[in-house]
């Protein structure tokens, strides 16, 4: 009795958890959409300043390179990293978009950014699953805190079972 309880407060626990990952992809991808439009913007405004001067992307960080001036210089390679943050987040966004419900999930792992991830774990709010990624991930969950809980609590309770006494069956001729 005590161990189905607590199989099933396992169970519980694991479709709770499991059934967050679902919200938890979208609040990320919610998140990474809005840094790749901040992104966007910077970028944007670095070529209309550079194409005002006619100048394209490239030339203008070249200048920036080129300059003596070590605070211009190292502007120049932040612009750089903005450049190819945007890149890096952009290809992340499209992945995750065009991949399916099921795979969402590893994908967000595969591509995972930690500035982002923080961020949307920072305002991260559970959500009641109601959709079919929810429900999925929220049976899968049910089966693996079961299944986790019951392995525990049959190795932990291995020790204190009663052995029962074997019973030989021994064979009648006929």
């Amino acid at each position: 009795m005590f161990k189905r309880i607590v199989c099933l407060l396992g169970a519980t626990l694991g479709g709770v958890t499991l059934s967050q990952a679902p919200e938890y992809t979208q609040q990320y991808s919610q998140r990474l959409a809005g840094a790749v439009d901040e992104l966007s913007a910077i970028i944007a405004q670095f070529d209309q300043d550079a194409a005002g001067f006619g100048l394209t992307r490239e030339e203008g960080l070249e200048r920036y390179q080129e300059s003596p001036d070590a605070f211009l210089a190292e502007r120049g390679i932040s612009m750089e990293a903005v450049f190819s943050r945007h890149e890096r987040l952009s290809t992340q966004l499209a992945q995750l978009r065009e991949a399916s419900p099921a795979t969402r999930a590893m994908s967000l792992a595969q591509y995972f950014d930690t500035d982002v991830g923080a961020a949307a774990l920072e305002d991260f709010r559970p959500a009641i699953p109601v959709t079919i990624d929810g429900l999925t991930f929220t049976a899968i969950g049910l089966i693996m805190g079961y299944a986790l809980f019951w392995g525990g609590a049959t190795t932990a309770t291995a020790p204190f079972r009663r052995r029962r006494p074997r019973v030989k069956v021994s064979r009648i001729a006929r």
